[in-house]
């Protein structure tokens, strides 16, 4: 199993454990580093110093800088987001008894999104061009709204609908498909090389510490420290 899915599944048990730090709140930062930045939907201005363990509201906004990166695991089931470097996306979640209700509103930039089956509804990720709906699969999406979208199937099927023409097509495992803003989609077999890297996959650190930070609504912080 990778490092990155064991700090996921203890991280998620740990979720459980610490649940009347805040019941609102619908994820949390796995991973923060470089220039990542938070702004919350009551605040006018995004706030730097993103660190692990910082909770996530319903349409609070990420944004990352020329060497930032950030990932995102959302509390009812592990779905993970991988926001890359120079992207903005408001997260939201609406709560129900069974799960989170996902949406991302991706600005501009890179993701991987890393979606597990869902147990009520889809997840979906809109951005200027294109809305994409799954209900469990991995794949990444890179959007300008210049140039519009890509979509990297890795596994399980995206269903892409352009926002211009209405068109709608399926973008398996190991195929990549377009959506421009003039209304145009396509859908061709990845070549190889074309999807980004996950340089969560090339991290060598044998290191099996993880720390966490956790702010509640009040301030308050609790520092955790977890050797797995």
């Amino acid at each position: 199993m990778k490092k990155l899915q064991k700090i996921s599944l203890i991280l998620f048990l740990l979720i459980f454990s610490i649940q009347g730090w805040s019941a609102d709140k619908i994820a949390l930062t796995l991973k923060a580093r470089g220039q990542t930045s938070l702004k919350r939907s009551n605040e006018e201005n995004f706030k730097t110093g993103v660190k692990p363990g910082t909770s996530l509201f319903n349409e609070d906004q990420i944004k990352t800088g020329e060497d930032g990166y950030a990932v995102l695991v959302f509390l009812d089931d592990k779905t993970q987001i991988k926001v890359r470097e120079n992207s903005e996306m408001t997260i939201s979640g609406a709560r129900t008894t069974e799960a989170i209700s996902k949406q991302i509103a991706m600005q501009v930039g890179t993701l991987k999104a890393e979606i597990s089956p869902q147990r009520k509804g889809e997840f979906v990720i809109a951005t200027p061009t294109s809305v994409a709906s799954v209900k469990g699969t991995v794949f990444w999406c890179t959007s300008d709204p210049v140039m519009g979208d890509v979509f990297y199937g890795m596994s399980g099927s995206i269903q892409v609908t352009n926002n211009e023409s209405g068109a709608v097509v399926m973008v398996g495992a190991n195929e990549t498909g377009t959506s421009t803003p003039d209304g145009q989609v396509t859908v061709e077999t990845t070549v190889e090389g074309g999807a980004p890297v996950d340089e969560d996959d090339e991290d060598t650190d044998t290191s099996n510490i993880l720390r966490i930070q956790l702010q509640n609504e009040q301030g308050d912080i609790k520092d955790i420290k977890i050797e797995y």
